[in-house]
């Protein structure tokens, strides 16, 4: 019987299965950047004062108020993804990415649960900050499961000269979860909170459908064998890590500022923003999936070379949202740095996987994911405080890195080719 990407044809239920899981990842992170901001703005946390211990000084955090909530769900997806990684390695890929689906619903249901006693003026100030944060640690650290797993599961049935174009897809259901995220946010005029209700839900149905229908694979390491841990620093795909950082801190420094940006630049209220941010996001999906379901599916080369070809790409749309000063120029920004992530992504995880064992891709798959959630630690966090020096820093400031970035692979490459 004839396959696809090693399953069945005849199963498209299971394929259907695995794809959703990786959307449902992909939706969870965005309709929380499209909706956070202007709920943050909401529950008055960028009004917050901290005074420090046994002195009288005060400190205003502002926005970095709200950025650091997603900073932290990013600092539990690096520490517990390498984790989530091995385990799938030892246990099987299925029931991890069942435990990374239920648990988003369960840490939703928390963070929206202390999110309305905070709407409902029952609750406020360091204690509904506190909670907030607790609230988005339990939910990194249980959803943080799903996409190592996926990844590894998808390694497990390609071929290795279909190994680019099978991740690409994975990540192309990914970039739909992102745009289909916050489409969601359209339905903040009945509350905040109905996006995330609405994710939860699809998240749990999607957790159903993977125990029904996604076949199970053995696990690579026998039940008395510790998965190997695999360590950051290692030749063989730490360049790989380092590329994955750099992209996913410019990603996240961009993505959780441009619903303030959005909102102070074109002068609306948080409701509109928020809409307008979902259209936005929306537009920047559709060119990430162009880019991985037109040009990645026709191409044939080395997968590093589409990391060439992306980050141009990226780096003028970090320059034209810089520049922008209307929502025309807002949108085209997005649609240009979207398609550059579109090849970018598959790129270096597919080579990575190409440089490590069989039963060792699960390891690699949850460190690949957990330097993109470092990335969101450390993007949010500088975002948030450019942001306060002024609106356009963040974007001046990533199109600076990428082009750095562009010159440093250069200039590897040059010396590959004369060594």
């Amino acid at each position: 019987m004839k396959a696809i990407d090693g399953v069945p044809r005849s199963d498209w239920r299971a394929m259907i299965s695995l794809y959703g899981a990786m959307m449902a990842v992909g939706m969870g992170q965005s309709v929380v950047f499209a909706v956070l901001p202007m709920l943050g703005r909401e529950l008055a946390l960028h009004e917050m004062l901290w005074t420090l211990p046994f002195s009288d000084v005060q400190l205003a955090p502002k926005e970095m108020a709200i950025t650091s909530l997603s900073a932290l769900t990013a600092l539990v997806f690096f520490l517990s993804s390498p984790f989530w990684g091995r385990k799938s390695d030892h246990w099987g890929r299925k029931p991890v990415i069942i435990i990374g689906l239920f648990g988003y619903t369960l840490g939703t249901l928390l963070f929206n649960a202390v999110a309305w006693l905070g709407l409902a003026a029952l609750l406020g100030g360091g204690l509904l900050y506190l909670l907030l944060m607790l609230g988005r640690a339990v939910h990194a650290a249980l959803m943080s499961a799903t996409h190592p797993a996926s990844a590894a599961y998808m390694v497990d049935v390609t071929s290795i000269d279909r190994r680019a174009q099978g991740m690409a897809k994975l990540q192309a259901f990914n970039q739909l979860g992102v745009m289909l995220g916050p489409a969601l946010a359209w339905f903040v005029h009945f509350s905040y909170l109905t996006p995330l209700y609405l994710q939860a839900g699809f998240a749990a149905l999607v957790a159903v459908m993977v125990w029904r229908y996604l076949p199970a694979i053995a696990p690579h390491a026998s039940g008395s064998v510790r998965p190997k841990r695999m360590r950051y620093l290692d030749r063989r795909y730490r360049l790989f890590l380092v590329i994955g950082f750099s992209l996913y801190s410019l990603l996240g420094m961009v993505q959780q500022t441009l619903g303030f940006y959005f909102q102070d630049l074109l002068g609306l209220d948080g409701v509109a923003a928020a809409q307008w941010f979902s259209a936005a996001m929306i537009v920047s999906s559709g060119a990430m999936l162009v880019a991985q379901f037109v040009v990645v599916q026709r191409y044939s080369g080395p997968p590093m070379r589409l990391l060439f070809m992306g980050l141009p790409f990226s780096c003028a749309g970090y320059l034209l949202l810089a520049l922008s000063g209307n929502l025309p120029m807002l949108l085209t920004a997005m649609a240009l740095f979207g398609f550059g992530m579109g090849l970018t992504g598959p790129a270096y995880g597919a080579s990575a996987t190409l440089v490590v064992e069989p039963h060792e891709q699960g390891g690699l798959a949850g460190l690949l994911g957990s330097v993109a959630g470092l990335g969101f630690v450390v993007g949010p966090l500088l975002g948030g405080l450019l942001y306060r020096l002024s609106p356009s820093y963040p974007y001046f400031c990533a199109a600076v890195a990428m082009a750095v970035i562009i010159v440093v692979m250069l200039v590897r490459a040059r010396r590959v080719n004369e060594g």
